[in-house]
């Protein structure tokens, strides 16, 4: 919707994968347990978003493959902060 694409993953520059990264660190760092729901709730939401409001032509699984992928940025994002969250909790108690 911001960049005028109708796929995340069209967009000039490294808007989609900036705000995958982002909101990975958000989630992760908020609940950094368990990082298979991270993963899982990335790539339903997303495509739930496509289902409900793209419209849906014969390229879909080609996207949910893509989906897949990209979720993985997110993945990472929430095991960082999950890491950093733990690293801090645990100095701060010893």
């Amino acid at each position: 919707m911001f960049t005028g694409q109708a796929e995340p993953w069209d967009a000039d520059g490294p808007f989609y994968v900036a705000s995958l990264l982002i909101a990975g660190l958000g989630a992760g760092g908020l609940v950094p347990k368990p990082l298979w729901a991270h993963y899982l709730g990335a790539v339903v939401g997303q495509l739930t978003y496509e289902f409900l409001f793209l419209k849906v032509g014969p390229l879909f699984l080609l996207g949910a493959v893509f989906l897949l992928g990209y979720s993985l940025i997110f993945l990472l994002g929430a095991a960082i902060a999950a890491h950093v969250r733990f690293r801090y909790a645990k100095r701060s108690t010893a």
